[in-house]
């Protein structure tokens, strides 16, 4: 039975083929209840359910997906990926769609999480936290609007941990959520929490992702996570900086309502810097 479920899923696979997916789910179904059309005595890998599950949601089955995943956590599955994979499948059928349904949005981050916590006790799991984390960051687009983010503080704080690795971790992607999950305390109005942590992710961003330094650079100038004396060096060896720096100082003063008695001079200072760098560009691709 195992080799026949598993060539009509590789060929429900392969050719989208929809009577294949549904063949195979009355096989592992009836098998499940001990009404095989074949040998009943006849058993298959538990993983199965969870091949079938994953290839139903693609397909856009979802209630065949639900089914094989309830028969796969009905017989206690071992620890193996196939746990942390069902877990994902999982939630991914309860993707929230709009931020109306919490519950909805609950579920999901209640099994992404479940799948980052089981691939947390075994470093070969960890291409399961990192797919976690970008299923997450695909469907969590509804709550990235102000009034909305504070929602997504309690799982973003665990999953930009997680991915933590020695060596496959991809240090940008964690930049990115780094940032995602500054602008969610800030958005909550979180300020010490929000000045605590921009301080970690800099450093981070700083030494692992440099190219996405101005971008956390610019949250903190803007939000005052920072003084002055902390960056003057930084101001002092950097032209890209200081340009930031000053946008977002006359920034501030405009939130007010109020126009710095400075911004002539530092608009011209900014646009002298501007032509500075596009020299130094210039003579660096000629």
């Amino acid at each position: 039975m195992e080799i026949l479920i598993r060539q009509q899923l590789s060929d429900a696979e392969r050719h989208q083929n929809a009577d294949a997916l549904k063949d195979t789910y009355k096989l592992i179904k009836s098998a499940n209840e001990g009404r095989s059309a074949l040998d009943s005595s006849e058993s298959f890998s538990s993983d199965l359910y969870v091949l079938c599950a994953e290839q139903a949601y693609k397909m856009g089955f979802l209630d065949i997906s639900r089914d094989c995943l309830q028969m796969y956590f009905k017989g206690k599955p071992p620890a193996t990926q196939y746990l942390g994979r069902a877990y994902l499948c999982n939630s991914l059928l309860h993707s929230p769609v709009s931020t109306e349904n919490l519950e909805q949005f609950e579920k999901f981050i209640v099994n992404l999480l479940k799948t980052i916590d089981f691939a947390l006790g075994d470093l070969r799991y960890y291409f399961l936290i990192y797919n976690a984390s970008v299923i997450y960051w695909r469907n969590i687009r509804p709550f990235l609007k102000p009034g909305f983010r504070h929602f997504l503080i309690s799982s973003l704080s665990q999953i930009v941990p997680a991915l933590k690795h020695p060596v496959e971790e991809d240090k940008v992607w964690t930049a990115e959520l780094m940032i995602e999950l500054l602008e969610c305390f800030l958005d909550a109005s979180r300020t010490k929490e929000a000045s605590e942590f921009s301080i970690t992710a800099a450093e981070f961003i700083k030494e692992n992702a440099p190219g996405k330094y101005k971008q956390i650079f610019s949250l903190m100038v803007r939000h005052k996570l920072v003084e002055v004396s902390q960056i003057e060096d930084e101001l002092e060896n950097s032209a890209s900086l200081t340009i930031v720096y000053k946008i977002q100082t006359i920034n501030l003063q405009l939130d007010k309502n109020e126009i710095p008695p400075e911004v002539t001079a530092d608009l011209t200072e900014i646009y002298e810097l501007l032509k500075e760098s596009k020299k130094k560009l210039n003579r660096n691709e000629s």
